[in-house]
């Protein structure tokens, strides 16, 4: 991409050379061979970003071959692009490839001015004409590698500080959330063995109470493992956590959460949904757990809700709808937000309906 915003600037040498060998050459005649000339080493400027060694080497010979026939108009234009082109090379390249190029250009020079050779003008001339774009380069190419490592440096600042954050999210995780999990799932397993299955549906939710506390652990266990070292993430941080084979499974179960909590569900999962990239796969699973997780929290046991997710080539689309009461109105926590949010960045939308009773939650992702 860089190379195609340089295209502009590599054209410039022609219109210029042109410009020269029309108007800007004086009383002198120019001929077909000057515009040959000044057209070729117009282009090879063009091409030095490539091949800067060989575009500098050509260039010189094309000041020996100009002089064939005794000197042309074009000559000045040939010296200076000559000139940049050997510059562009100190630029580009190091080692024995500039010493090559600023050799060979001193060579040619040395030639040109052999037949009337003056030690007082001569030599001042030759170094007049291949030091400055020598010095030029190298302080560019300088310039330009303290830009590159301070890049490289402010690069790892960002990602050292990113995974420091990382490292207190997840002790965080770690000291608070699944220490508060552990307890309830502790608390709930003594219930259940105080009980001794006295009362079947007492033991029964409590039971579903233990099995989701006990997910609820494993996947912040695997969340904080991904938070800690961002290689096991195959997409980005915590896509990990949904394998392409494992996605329908993972609805599957979040369905079963919420029929095990007493509303019914209907759920309707495109198999497709398996061949979305880790991003997409994570997106859907969220959905549908934070809409399944609205529809228990304000609609009621005695709902009945629709998961369908499908897949086209225009992108995902799942719908969450209910018929229990409530309205869009009454879901202002942050579970919304943070879906909308996760939507978006995938370049999707997100809307919430009343669906008159209850709502629907549609999420189109492309």
């Amino acid at each position: 991409m860089n190379r195609l915003l340089q295209v502009p600037l590599r054209l410039l040498p022609l219109p210029v050379m042109a410009a020269f060998l029309a108007v800007l050459h004086g009383p002198n005649v120019v001929t077909a061979t000057d515009w040959a000339f000044g057209l070729v080493a117009a282009g090879l400027t063009g091409v030095a970003v490539w091949q800067p060694l060989a575009a500098s080497v050509v260039q010189s010979a094309l000041l020996l071959a100009a002089l064939v026939d005794g000197p042309r108009t074009v000559m000045p234009m040939l010296f200076l692009l000559a000139m940049i082109t050997l510059g562009e090379l100190w630029v580009r390249r190091g080692g024995w490839q500039c010493w090559a190029g600023a050799g060979a250009f001193v060579v040619v020079q040395a030639v040109l001015v052999a037949p009337g050779f003056d030690p007082r003008l001569s030599v001042p001339s030759i170094a007049l004409t291949t030091l400055p774009p020598v010095g030029l380069g190298v302080y560019v190419r300088s310039v330009l590698r303290r830009a590159i490592t301070a890049e490289g440096d402010r690069e790892r600042s960002v990602l050292q500080a990113r995974a420091a954050e990382r490292t207190a999210i997840a002790r965080e995780l770690h000291d608070l959330v699944a220490h508060h999990l552990a307890s309830i799932a502790v608390q709930v397993g003594a219930a259940r063995q105080a009980l001794g299955g006295a009362d079947p549906e007492v033991d029964e939710a409590l039971a579903q109470a233990h099995t989701t506390t006990r997910a609820g652990l494993t996947d912040l266990k695997r969340l904080m493992v991904v938070l800690r070292d961002p290689a096991t993430a195959t997409g980005g941080a915590g896509t990990a956590l949904v394998e392409p084979d494992g996605i329908g499974e993972a609805i599957t179960a979040v369905v079963s959460h919420v029929r095990a909590a007493g509303v019914t569900v209907c759920g309707d999962i495109d198999e497709s949904v398996a061949t979305l990239d880790a991003m997409r796969r994570l997106a859907v699973l969220r959905v549908v757990q934070e809409g399944l997780t609205n529809v228990v929290r304000h609609a009621g046991r005695a709902a009945h809700a629709t998961v369908v997710v499908r897949v086209t080539d225009q992108g995902v689309r799942v719908e969450i709808a209910d018929d229990g009461r409530g309205g869009p109105g009454s879901r202002g926590g942050f579970g919304l937000v943070g879906m909308r949010e996760r939507v978006e960045l995938l370049g999707g939308r997100m809307s919430v309906l009343d669906n008159h009773p209850g709502w629907r939650l549609e999420v189109v992702i492309p």
